[in-house]
C-alpha cells in the first residue's frame, strides 16, 4: 500500500483547532479571499481547501447548517450539483482533469 503524505497539511494537524463551524464561519466572516471562498450562489458557496491532499480539492457547502443531504430544500441541492459541474469543467480545463472524486460533507 503506498501512503499519501503532504507534508503542507502538517501545520493543519498540529495547531489548535478553532471552535465553532468552519462551513458557517468562513462564509459570514466577510473576506472571502482569506478565507478562500471563490464562489457565492444563492443558497450554496465554493471553497478552496487551505490544506489539500492534491490540486483542486473544492468544497461546495450550502448556506444552511444541515445534519443530511435528504434535509437540504431541493432548489439548494440543485444549486450544489450545478456548482459541482462548474467546478468539474473548470478542474478539467485548468488541470486536465480525468476523474474525479465527490465526497458530501455537512
Amino acid at each position: 500500500m503506498q501512503r499519501l503524505w503532504a507534508p503542507w497539511r502538517l501545520r493543519y494537524v498540529t495547531k489548535e483547532q478553532p471552535e465553532g463551524c468552519i462551513f458557517c464561519d468562513k462564509p459570514q466572516a466577510g473576506d472571502d479571499r482569506a478565507n478562500h471562498i471563490v464562489h457565492r450562489g444563492e443558497s450554496a458557496y465554493v471553497m478552496l481547501n487551505a490544506y489539500p491532499y492534491n490540486n483542486g480539492h473544492i468544497l461546495v457547502s450550502p448556506f444552511a447548517h444541515v445534519a443530511a443531504l435528504e434535509e437540504l430544500p431541493a432548489e439548494t441541492a440543485h444549486e450544489m450539483m450545478d456548482l459541482v459541474q462548474l467546478c468539474i469543467r473548470a478542474l478539467k480545463t485548468s488541470f486536465n482533469a480525468q476523474g474525479f472524486n465527490l465526497g458530501f460533507n455537512l
